[in-house]
């Protein structure tokens, strides 16, 4: 600034309706993530419950099929061992025939081994059928839990990965926070000599409004971490950045040019001044956007709202899972 100029500035944050509205979106943000990870819990509760009862229903009709195979298994036992009787005492009726005929000898003896042969054939293929009933109960228990895999889960890492990936690419420079400030300056022109009574002053109130951001099109693969036994995918994103600054020169307030006793006329300021005068405003402004507490809270901001747009495609792929954000180091 020009030696007969000199600038004051001091900036502070404001509260008006775009931040308490900017508040009741955090407060709804933070009230519908707790009810989602309510929601991931109790389904996770429901699809054990589910898995159960399959489970058990598995297992009550497998033993059933073994109780009527069994059954099966032992009215067949019951009658082959008649069916052994039967062959036996014709055997032994069809032997003593032999026997009795006058035509003993090679005759007789190859009507024997006949009838011993049938007799030892049967008896085997019997013995051989009862060997092969299966155990319906170890069979299934081989497939249930395959079997519920594919009924309860239906989904991989990658599908979280891919769902966070395809929107995230969507969005680049994400508003998160706005800060409205108030900006008080004054404006000092010295007068001849620097003498008092020939200096001005004017102080002016600006108003602005600093907008941070947070970049998510960087985001990639190494960014998510899918915790498949917690069901928790853990999104990691930038912190949020001060991203710009905005002075409201329609809301500007001008209070009376204060004049020293010789002094006539108001202040006014060249182009270069001007410039000067902006600068000095900005600075301002970003000395307060910058401090800890309100990058914080931009943070806080941050992760509710990238919370908000990757939540509902996590719970499309699982409803057991939910998301968590945290901040790249």
């Amino acid at each position: 600034m020009a030696d007969d100029i000199n600038v004051k500035t001091s900036a502070k944050t404001v509260k008006n309706e775009k931040t308490s509205k900017q508040d009741e979106e955090l407060a709804k943000a933070k009230k519908k993530k707790e009810e989602a990870d309510l929601k991931a819990k109790e389904a996770t509760e429901e699809r054990i419950r589910k898995e159960e009862e399959a489970k058990k229903e598995a297992e009550e009709k497998a033993q059933k099929q073994k109780e009527a195979e069994e059954a099966q298994r032992l009215a067949e036992e019951q009658k082959n061992k008649e069916n052994i009787a039967n062959v036996a005492a014709l055997a032994g009726t069809a032997i003593a025939a032999a026997a009795g005929t006058k035509k003993k000898g090679f005759f007789s003896g190859i009507i024997i081994g006949l009838i011993a042969g049938i007799v030892v054939s049967f008896l085997f293929n019997t013995w051989l059928s009862s060997q092969t009933i299966s155990n319906p109960i170890e069979d299934a228990k081989d497939s249930i839990d395959q079997v519920i895999t594919e009924t309860f889960a239906g989904y991989t890492a990658a599908d979280f990965k891919d769902a966070v990936l395809g929107e995230a690419s969507q969005h680049q420079e994400l508003i998160v926070m706005e800060q409205p400030l108030e900006i008080a300056t004054t404006i000092t022109k010295s007068g001849l000599g620097g003498w008092e009574i020939f200096s001005k002053t004017k102080d002016i109130t600006y108003a602005g409004t600093g907008v941070y951001t947070v970049d998510l099109k960087d985001i990639d693969e190494n960014h998510i971490d899918v915790n498949e036994t917690d069901k928790i995918v853990t999104v990691s994103i930038n912190h949020a950045v001060l991203q710009y600054v905005n002075i409201d020169y329609d809301n500007m307030k001008f209070e009376d040019t204060e004049k020293g006793l010789l002094s006539f006329g108001d202040i006014t300021l060249t182009m270069e001044q001007q410039n000067e005068l902006e600068k000095s405003v900005k600075a301002s402004m970003e000395e307060v956007l910058l401090t800890d507490t309100l990058l914080n809270q931009a943070d806080e901001f941050a992760k509710m709202k990238t919370w908000e747009i990757f939540q509902p495609l996590i719970s499309a792929v699982s409803p057991e899972y939910r998301v968590e954000i945290s901040f790249n180091s």
